[in-house]
């Protein structure tokens, strides 16, 4: 009978034995990606309570947490609530972190990936040689699959001493915070925030740089960078077009409590109306919707609206809704976002007929007080582009500015 008891109090015990706090400061990740060991920096702060524990990932410039990570038995939990991903890792020592990122789809597992951990270290890369080449610059690069599949893009890069920060500008949009280093002759970067995850393995080669480009699960391209101070992309405000005969748009469609919201509604009548084609499980979505949330705050009492029109990945909006709440709720935006359907070319067509076709999300329409569509401009370009941002912040507002003046 005792040691009935006993088995039974170790079982109770041990599904209730806590986690230890993992050291406070930097740490270093790696996943175990296709293309290699993908390496990631995170940043665990105090704990925040019995339960929660203040952890950052770094990607560059960017420190960001989506949801308060917490402890779940022996594990921590790092949750990445607007991707449907999290971080789950056994604290095996207060310096060390064994577990595996997993990524789901309308409660459904996508994939898992082991990853470890270890504190201390800033580094990104490691067992680097010392750097031969500054890489400081812009550049015309070219990505591509087989000779029939090319995309062009524009790369930035920042080197200091061997560590090297970036992005690169694709018409569908940037790749955000890109962190690195520089070893030998070698060009090192990644990207993981939770929703992506990306390496470049390359070298410089003469006078460009030449290499591998993985992203996702499976991804691999390759790509060539050469210095280019003059790199464009294509003009962005025409890639996206309304067929012939259509001068502007309408759409009747359920925001997430299921009221349907049309722009023909009085709320929308002579005002200058944004709108945003986006998703909540697009980063560069949520880059535009953290400045449009502020943007609309300041500017809606001077006869500006913003709409959102959500694609996402579950056609019920039992599913979809709470995501988009979510996605409003941590950018604090107060104008309309609508369930727009899930984010392909049929669904597409059908709730705006009128539009050609979309190249990437986001997408951004600006009506002018009449209803008339304005612009269309395609993808966007976030804060880890530098200077690309300020400028279409300058311009935007200025447009909008502009059509508000107009009688």
């Amino acid at each position: 009978m005792k040691s009935i008891f006993t088995l039974i109090l170790a079982i109770f015990s041990s599904s209730f034995c806590l986690a230890q706090v993992p050291t406070s400061g930097p740490w270093r990740g790696e996943l175990d990606h296709f293309g290699g060991k993908l390496p990631f920096n995170f940043i665990v702060g105090a704990q925040a309570s019995k339960t929660k524990v203040d952890i950052r990932i770094q990607n560059g410039s960017e420190i960001a947490t989506q949801g308060d990570a917490y402890f779940r038995g022996d594990s921590i939990v790092v949750p990445f609530e607007l991707y449907d991903s999290e971080l789950i890792g056994h604290v095996k020592d207060s310096k060390t972190l064994i577990g595996f990122w997993q990524k789901k789809r309308n409660g459904k597992l996508l994939f898992r990936i082991p990853f470890q951990a270890k504190a201390g270290s800033k580094d990104r890369f490691e067992n680097l040689s010392p750097s031969k080449i500054n890489l400081t610059g812009k550049y015309a690069a070219d990505f591509w699959s087989d000779e029939n599949n090319h995309s062009p893009g524009v790369m930035l890069l920042n080197q200091k001493g061997n560590e090297v920060t970036g992005t690169v500008l694709k018409t569908s949009g940037d790749y955000r915070f890109l962190q690195g280093n520089v070893s030998g002759d070698s060009l090192l970067l990644s990207y993981f925030d939770g929703s992506g995850i990306m390496q470049f393995r390359s070298k410089l080669i003469g006078n460009q740089i030449e290499g591998l480009h993985f992203a996702g699960l499976a991804g691999k391209r390759n790509f060539t960078a050469i210095k280019d101070d003059k790199a464009s992309l294509p003009d962005l405000k025409k890639l996206t077009y309304l067929k012939p005969g259509f001068d502007r748009i309408n759409f009747s469609l359920p925001n997430p409590a299921g009221k349907i919201i049309s722009l023909l509604d009085d709320r929308y009548q002579n005002k200058v109306v944004v709108i945003e084609l986006m998703g909540s499980w697009c980063p560069n979505c949520l880059d535009e919707s953290r400045y449009l949330s502020p943007f609309y705050k300041k500017m809606k009492d001077q006869g500006v609206e913003v709409i959102g029109l959500a694609f996402e990945y579950s056609p019920e909006l039992s599913i979809s809704g709470p995501k988009i709440e979510n996605f409003k709720k941590r950018l604090g935006v107060d104008y309309e976002i609508l369930f727009a359907g899930q984010p392909n070319d049929e669904t597409i067509a059908q709730v705006l007929p009128m539009l050609h076709k979309i190249n990437g999300y986001p997408t951004t329409f600006i009506l002018d007080k009449t209803g008339k569509v304005r612009e269309i401009h395609t993808g966007f370009s976030g804060p880890g582009t530098g200077v690309y941002y300020t400028d279409w912040i300058h311009e935007f507002e200025q447009t909008i500015q502009n059509l508000l003046n107009e009688k």
